[in-house]
């Protein structure tokens, strides 16, 4: 089990991580609001339009008390991370497309999907807007808090109950995640694994993939932070504690690749593997420091330069 992961769900209220000066938390996001969230939270939500940023203000401050990860004081779940993979649309119509005989529905349940690191369940709650059914939509994290603070931000308490939130440490053998495994057709995993060692990576998709169904055709798809120069990174405070050597491990899309297939061989799982990186999201950076100067990219972005990349991956059971 990593002991960073079982930290953090014991974060003490006092620490220093919790502080609102820290620089990934923002001060402002309406320049990341694109119009899908906002139809998202209006449609979904029935949040009033002129509500709409204040309630977001306000999710941010109160899950900020939950659990202080940077993705939260960037708002990060603003993003729908899930939306913008180039396998959306194939998983959305693998989850709405309901086989049928002689005119009959199957008998059998449709795919079962589980969005692992779910924080707020922004992908899920994308996912049913756009017509995937809550009975196949399921979220996971680590932190029992986010349950809730997700219930705040797209007050639909009466529509995902509690059964399709599943506390759970990838790393453990023997909690709720774990009974699961074996049960999944797609997993979706999004700017989680590059938190991690590159051991503790490797052991994390060992565990992910056995999530998975036995069957061909279970997929996991992601999003990872990447560079074009994989290797380790090391941490400063305040991402570390001070006098602590810390590590993390950023992948160039090759190493993405060889790191799947390895974890694949030692479960005994045959894969497809593939990944690249976000052309869009990287010509994006290049043109806002050109315009904005680096000091904009530290603040939309922690881990920066032109070397950096977003990483989309997909694997496989073949």
């Amino acid at each position: 089990m990593s002991a960073d992961a079982e930290k953090w769900r014991y974060l003490p209220q006092d620490h220093k991580l919790r502080s609102t000066k820290l620089p990934w938390y923002n001060a402002s996001f309406e320049h990341k609001l694109a119009p899908s969230f906002r139809k998202l939270l209006e449609e979904w939500s029935g949040i009033a339009p002129e509500d709409v940023i204040p309630h977001i203000y306000r999710t941010r401050e109160e899950t900020w008390k939950v659990f202080p990860f940077p993705c939260i004081g960037t708002f990060w779940f603003v993003k729908q991370g899930l939306l913008h993979h180039p396998d959306y649309a194939r998983m959305l119509e693998r989850l709405t497309s309901v086989p049928s005989t002689s005119g009959f529905p199957a008998a059998a349940p449709g795919p079962r999907f589980l969005d692992l690191g779910t924080c707020l369940g922004q992908d899920v709650r994308t996912l049913a807007h756009d017509g995937a059914p809550l009975s196949s939509l399921y979220g996971a994290d680590l932190i029992p808090g986010f349950e809730a603070a997700g219930h705040a931000l797209f007050r639909d308490s009466d529509r995902l109950d509690s059964s399709h939130f599943i506390t759970g440490n990838i790393f453990s053998d023997d909690d709720d995640l774990a009974k699961t495994r074996g049960t999944w057709d797609i997993i979706h995993i999004s700017m989680f694994l590059h938190v991690f060692s590159l051991a503790d990576q490797e052991t994390a998709c060992k565990n992910i993939l056995q999530l998975l169904k036995a069957t061909p055709g279970s997929t996991v798809i992601g999003t990872q932070t990447g560079t074009l120069d994989a290797g380790d990174m090391v941490l400063k405070p305040p991402m570390c504690e001070p006098g602590e050597h810390k590590t993390v491990f950023r992948h160039s899309k090759e190493t993405m690749n060889d790191m799947w297939e390895r974890a694949a061989k030692a479960v005994g799982i045959s894969l497809n593997v593939w990944s690249d990186y976000d052309a869009d999201e990287a010509r994006e950076r290049a043109e806002g420091r050109k315009e904005k100067g680096e000091e904009w990219e530290k603040r939309e972005r922690h881990f920066v330069g032109d070397r950096e990349r977003k990483i989309f991956f997909r694997v496989e059971t073949v």
